[in-house]
């Protein structure tokens, strides 16, 4: 029996840790761990040379670890548990998690890159900048978790997705007969959180209208490159500006799509020259009534929006039209103003 210390053996890499586990399985905690070295007095960001890469971790308790940047690469996690604790920069690629709980864990710009979570908790973790590819994740709980600007591919497999606060794991749930709300997308877990409690529809209505665009045109011949370009201007003012260039869901039609995206905008931006661009607005303009700023040659039945909603023409060539979408954003918010107004009008008879 290789005997020694936990904390020390641990340090030693892989093969004498792993070895020394399957003759001491039984748990164990590690209680605030400095897992970290670095050569030199500076201690460099991601710059960690300890290395954990292919260890055996199953059955461990690791309490307010200090371990940024530390190579976990190939590790396997099975019944483990993380009290918060430092693993920012960590390399967790191709790691198992089974049966494993995370909490307030900082995992920010971490790599999971090819790894597997299966029935784990990621109650509360940072995971803000992450690398998160990874080969699957199933019957987790992710409530609570930041996901700024996480890294996610299409080919990772999700479903299972527990968005209900809970400490406790999916089998655990599901042994107490509860079928808690799931979704299948990591990204979207909070909207769908969000959605689930109607007074925050209220609110998540309220900030796409106020800043909302939907831009529509043609994609081919430089169209999409030239709406891109529009989009990243909107953005820079403030506004969400959106464009249907991805996959149509699954449960709406193309015009349903386009007519609902134009219900979350404050205002429609049209490229004239899209040939599906007619069709386009007047499916949105015969059910919503949203200012339209076009460009390019009016098509022949264009003036006829005009009775339906409020519209105004940019003139000039391409070069003129983030010019002239600067000249006339002051009467867009003097549009959207007047709105709120007869809304609130409105309404305020009607609650009388």
């Amino acid at each position: 029996m290789i005997e020694g210390d936990p904390s020390q053996i641990v340090m030693q890499g892989a093969k004498i840790w792993n070895a020394w586990r399957e003759e001491n399985p039984g748990p164990i905690s590690f209680s605030k761990p400095h897992w970290f070295h670095s050569h030199g007095l500076v201690q460099k960001k991601g710059g960690n040379r300890v290395n954990f890469s292919g260890m055996n971790l199953s059955g461990v308790m690791i309490l307010e670890a200090f371990a940024e940047g530390l190579n976990l690469r190939d590790s396997l996690f099975e019944g483990a548990q993380f009290e918060e604790g430092d693993f920012s920069r960590a390399d967790f690629s191709g790691a198992t998690f089974r049966n494993t709980k995370f909490n307030k864990t900082v995992l920010t710009r971490a790599n999971f890159d090819g790894a597997t979570f299966v029935n784990c908790n990621l109650n509360r973790t940072n995971l803000v900048g992450a690398s998160f590819r990874v080969r699957e994740i199933t019957e987790t709980v992710v409530y609570g978790i930041s996901a700024w600007d996480l890294q996610t591919s299409d080919d990772m497999k999700q479903s299972k997705l527990v968005i209900e606060r809970t400490y406790g794991l999916y089998s655990e749930l599901i042994a107490k007969g509860k079928i808690p709300m799931m979704v299948d997308d990591i990204e979207l877990a909070q909207f769908v959180y969000y959605l689930s409690n109607h007074k925050k529809i209220r609110d998540m209505l309220n900030i796409l209208n106020d800043k909302g665009v939907l831009l529509l045109g043609r994609f081919k011949d430089g169209g999409l490159e030239r709406l891109y370009s529009m989009r990243e201007w909107f953005q820079s003012k403030g506004y969400i500006a959106m464009i249907f260039d991805f996959e149509r869901p699954d449960n709406l039609s193309l015009t349903e799509t386009v007519v609902t995206m134009a219900g979350l905008s404050q205002f429609v931006v049209a490229d004239l020259s899209g040939s599906s661009v007619p069709a386009e607005l007047q499916s949105i303009f015969s059910q919503i009534k949203k200012p339209v700023f076009a460009f390019g040659d009016p098509y022949a039945l264009f003036p006829d929006l005009a009775d339906q909603t409020r519209v105004i023409v940019i003139a000039g060539n391409d070069s003129d039209v983030l010019p002239g979408l600067e000249k006339i954003m002051p009467e867009v918010e003097k549009l959207y103003a007047q709105r709120l107004m007869q809304l609130a009008k409105r309404y305020a008879k009607e609650d009388e």
